[in-house]
C-alpha cells in the first residue's frame, strides 16, 4: 500500500482518525523527574513525613494520589506490543530516538519530529508484514459476512486496549472500504492496521476520567486503562484476552478481583520479560553487553565476554525472581557461569564449556548484585577501577539517596593510572581540591571498599604490587552508617538494612508508575512498604502491594 495512492481527502480523513485530546507530540509539561513532582519532597526513604521519616503521622483515611501523566509507550513497551499484537518480533523500535531518562528508568516523553517520521514508516512496514498473513490477522474469514466490521473491532480493541467508540469504528471502517477499493480485503486490513498504529490511542497510555470529574479529584482508574496499567508493569506489553475481559466486567475495579488478575500475570512467563525490564534499567544490566576495555590494559575483556557477563548476571535475577526473596539481590553467593565468564568468578575456564552453569561462588569474594563482575565492569573505567560510579550506584540504585550534583566549574576526571601507587592514594591526591572535598569525603570510603575488584570486576589481591587495602566507611544513611571491610561485608550490611529493601520498593514503584514518588504518595509508600515487610520481602508480594496500592489504583483529574 502506497501512500502516493490515497486521495487527498483520506489525508484529511486520517488525520481526524489519529486527533485526540493534543497532537501525537504533545504531553502535559512536567518536571521532578517521572511523572512530575519533586523526588526531594521528604517522600523518599528517610526523609520528611514519607515513610521511614519523622514528621506529621501519617492518616490515609482517603485516597490521595499526585495528578495523572499522559505517557508514551517506551521502545521496549512499542516493540513487546507490536509483538503480542501482530507477532512481529523484529524489535522495530530500537531504531526509535532514545527514551527520556528519568532517575534511571526510561519513559516515553515528547514525541520528536523525527520519532513521528519513524512511527509512520514503521506503521506502514508492519502493516504490509502483516496483511501478508491474513489468517493470523483475522479473527473470520475474510469472504464471511461482516468481517471486516469484526476484524476492525477485535484489532482495534487490542490495539488500543479497550473496546472503540462507534465513531472510531466508522471512521476505520472508512478506511478500510478505501484500501479494498485499491488492492482487495487485504489492503484494507493493511490500511486500518497502518492507521492504528499511528493512533496517539495506540501510542499513548491514555487514561479517560469520568465527564464529571473536576481538576482536583480523585477518581478510580478506568477499567481497560487499569488492566492497561497492570500490564505494562507486570508483562512490558499490552494486556491478553483475559485481562480485557475481565476490565469489561468490571473485576478489576474490586481490589481483590484486580490482585487475582495480577497473581495470574505473575505465573505467565511474560511476567520474568516484565522483571528483565525492571532489573535492567535499575541495575544497568542491559548496558552491560556495552561495555569495553582498552585493550592494552585488559586484552582478554572481549566484546563475547561483556555479553556473556550480561546474560550471567540476568540469569542470576531470574533466579532471584523465582525464588523472590529480595534479599538475595544482596548475600546470595551463587552465579551462572560458562567459560567465557569464569575467570571473572575466580574459576578456570577449562571446566566449563559454552552453556552457563549454576555454581557456588567464593563467600569471601562474591555476594549478590553488589560484586557481580558484569555491573562492576560496567562502573568501571577502560583501564582502571572507578570508586566514585561504584559509590555513586550504591548511593542512588541501593539506598535511594540523591547526591548533590558537582559544581558547574570542576572536571569530573578520574587521576590517571600511575606506576606505584594503588587508587586509593591517587585519589586522595585527587581529592585534595577544596571544591572537591566534600563529595570525595563522602564517596572514596565507600568507593575503595570495591578496590579488590579490577576494571573487569575480577578479583585482585594486588593493585601495582602493592596490597589492596579495601577497607571503607558508609556514612549519611539510616541504619548502613559505619565501617565495613570490602565489598562483601557492605552487601551483608545492605540485606539486613531496612533503607535497601525499602530502596528496591521504591524503584519498583517508580518502574510500575514511571514516575518519582511525591509527598501525595505517602499513604501508598507506607501500605506498599507494610506489606513488604509482612511478606519477608517476597518480590512478587512486594508487586502485589504496588498493584493494590492506591497510587496504582487511582489518579487526580489534571487541570
Amino acid at each position: 500500500m502506497r501512500t502516493t495512492h490515497l486521495p487527498p481527502w483520506l489525508a484529511v480523513l486520517l488525520a481526524g482518525v489519529l486527533a485526540c485530546s493534543g497532537q501525537i507530540g504533545d504531553a502535559p509539561a512536567e518536571g521532578g523527574g517521572p511523572g512530575g513532582g519533586d523526588p526531594g519532597d521528604g517522600s523518599g526513604p528517610g526523609g520528611g513525613s514519607g515513610p521511614g521519616g519523622g514528621g506529621t503521622p501519617l492518616t490515609c483515611d482517603a485516597p490521595v494520589v499526585p495528578p495523572t501523566v499522559i505517557r508514551r509507550l517506551t521502545r521496549d513497551q512499542y516493540d513487546l506490543t507490536v509483538r503480542d499484537l501482530l507477532g512481529d518480533a523484529t524489535g522495530p523500535a530500537r531504531a526509535f530516538p532514545a527514551d527520556d531518562d528519568a532517575e534511571g528508568f526510561q519513559v516515553g516523553g515528547i514525541a520528536s519530529a523525527l520519532l513521528v517520521e519513524q512511527v509512520a514508516a514503521t506503521a506502514e512496514v508492519l502493516a504490509e508484514r502483516a496483511a501478508m498473513d491474513l489468517d493470523a490477522l483475522l479473527p473470520c474469514s475474510p469472504t464471511a459476512a461482516g468481517c471486516a466490521d469484526a476484524f476492525i473491532d477485535d484489532f482495534g480493541r487490542r490495539a488500543y486496549r479497550r473496546p472503540l467508540t462507534d465513531d472510531e469504528h466508522a471512521r476505520l471502517r472508512t478506511v478500510f472500504d478505501v484500501g479494498e477499493a485499491e488492492e482487495g480485503f487485504a489492503g484494507g486490513a493493511e490500511l486500518v492496521v497502518r492507521t492504528v498504529l499511528q493512533s496517539p490511542h495506540f501510542l499513548y497510555h491514555v487514561e479517560e476520567v469520568p465527564a464529571s470529574a473536576s481538576a482536583g479529584d480523585v477518581v478510580p482508574v478506568e477499567d481497560y486503562a487499569l488492566a492497561s496499567r497492570l500490564s505494562y508493569f507486570l508483562w512490558g506489553s499490552m494486556p491478553d484476552e483475559a485481562l480485557l475481559d475481565a476490565a469489561a466486567a468490571g473485576r478489576l475495579r474490586d481490589r481483590a478481583g484486580l490482585l487475582a488478575e495480577a497473581e495470574r500475570m505473575l505465573e505467565d512467563p511474560r511476567a520474568l520479560e516484565g522483571f528483565h525490564s525492571f532489573t535492567g534499567q535499575w541495575l544497568h544490566v542491559e548496558k552491560i553487553d556495552g561495555v569495553s576495555k582498552d585493550p592494552a590494559v585488559h586484552p582478554e575483556f572481549t566484546d563475547a565476554v561483556a555479553r556473556d557477563l550480561q546474560r550471567s548476571l540476568e540469569l542470576f535475577l531470574e533466579e532471584v525472581f523465582e525464588r523472590g526473596d529480595a534479599r538475595l539481590l544482596f548475600d546470595a553467593t551463587f552465579a551462572y557461569v560458562n567459560a567465557n565468564v569464569a575467570p571473572y568468578f575466580g574459576l578456570e575456564a577449562s571446566d566449563f564449556g559454552d552453556d552457563f552453569e549454576r555454581v557456588d561462588v567464593d563467600p569471601t569474594q562474591r555476594a549478590g548484585i553488589v560484586t557481580h563482575p558484569g555491573l562492576l565492569a560496567y562502573l568501571g573505567k577502560p583501564n582502571q577501577s572507578d570508586p566514585i560510579h561504584r559509590a555513586v550506584f550504591v548511593f542512588e540504585r541501593l539506598l535511594c539517596q540523591n547526591l548533590p550534583s558537582p559544581p558547574d566549574d570542576i572536571a569530573i576526571v578520574a587521576p590517571d593510572p600511575e606506576p606505584g601507587l594503588t587508587t586509593r592514594e591517587r585519589f586522595a591526591e585527587h581529592s585534595s581540591n577544596p571544591a572537591c572535598a566534600s563529595c570525595h569525603a563522602l564517596l572514596d570510603p565507600i568507593g575503595f571498599g570495591f578496590e579488590h575488584y579490577d576494571a573487569t570486576g575480577a578479583w585482585r589481591d594486588e593493585e601495582n604490587g602493592r596490597p589492596v587495602d579495601a577497607t571503607g566507611e558508609i556514612v549519611g544513611t539510616e541504619d548502613v552508617n559505619g565501617p565495613f571491610d570490602g565489598a562483601v561485608d557492605l552487601a551483608h550490611r545492605l540485606s539486613e538494612s531496612d533503607q535497601a529493601t525499602r530502596c528496591v520498593a521504591r524503584e519498583l514503584f517508580r518502574f510500575a508508575l514511571q514516575r518519582v514518588e511525591v509527598s501525595d504518595d505517602a499513604c501508598s509508600l507506607q501500605s506498599i512498604d507494610d506489606g513488604f515487610a509482612e511478606a519477608d520481602y517476597d518480590l512478587r508480594e512486594l508487586m502485589l502491594a504496588i498493584v493494590g496500592s492506591d497510587a496504582f489504583r487511582f489518579q487526580q483529574v489534571q487541570p
